[in-house]
């Protein structure tokens, strides 16, 4: 097997994971901004409203079909509803909420790995099922890996698909300009990253790291051939048996 032109990697637990998710603290971040609340709804009430509505609207109607819904337009529904305003422009609310909503790492030696993939002229991309914006998850890659070389990141917020709807994966082959044989997708997912990226005709890898924590976790191996890992360095090796 030859080394590939480009990869192409998804986001959690892949590149990046986020130990810390509390809901009500984006909220009471981002209530400080609020000029309007006529029915004076607390942050506490808010956050327990958006999972309501985030369980009425997201789930059963949207991921269950590999549809997405832009986080943007959820907000619209869900302050619109609420009737609060706020003095601050969405992409900011994205930005306070999200700031407060978690607290993110990198994957441990997934900066090795860029590093490698860098030496070796191998290309590499991000192809994410990111319910926010683009710009969102733009900024935390860079934050949090800040030697990237990425030569674009795809949200799925901003297309309407999410993985493993074969759209979004020939979406990321149109960007690299590419056949898909020459592509390898690294993700966590068995379903959404490794049988999407085969069925697109990329050679997948499933990087199942078991040292953190993983609420998404699926054991059940892909139902394809691939490649399966559990450490970065472990890829890194594999890659230089293949210079």
């Amino acid at each position: 097997m030859t080394l590939p032109k480009m990869i192409l990697f998804d986001y959690g637990h892949t590149l990046l994971y986020d130990p810390v998710w509390d809901g009500l603290r984006g909220s009471e971040a981002l209530m400080r901004y609020a000029v309007k609340n006529p029915r004076g709804r607390t942050a506490a009430q808010v956050s327990a409203f958006a999972d309501e509505l985030f369980d009425r609207v997201c789930t059963k109607q949207g991921w269950a079909i590999d549809r997405e819904i832009h986080e943007r337009q959820f907000n619209q529904l869900l302050y619109g509803l609420l009737q609060i305003e706020f003095s601050i422009p969405p992409q900011e609310q994205e930005r306070v909420f999200y700031n407060a909503f978690i607290c993110t790492q990198p994957m441990p030696h997934i900066e090795e790995l860029l590093g490698f993939l860098a030496s070796q002229g191998i290309r590499a991309g991000v192809v994410s099922n990111f319910s926010a914006s683009a710009e969102q998850l733009r900024e935390r890659i860079a934050q949090h890996l800040p030697l990237d070389r990425f030569e674009f990141t795809i949200a799925s917020s901003e297309y309407g698909v999410r993985k493993p709807n074969p759209l979004i994966f020939d979406l990321a082959l149109a960007k690299a300009d590419l056949p898909p044989e020459d592509v390898w997708f690294c993700g966590d997912n068995p379903r959404c990253d490794v049988e999407g990226a085969h069925a697109a005709g990329m050679f997948p890898v499933w990087y199942e790291n078991l040292a953190l924590e993983n609420p998404w976790h699926e054991p059940e191996p892909p139902a394809c051939p691939h490649l399966h890992i559990h450490d970065w360095r472990e890829f890194i090796e594999i890659l230089k048996e293949r210079t």
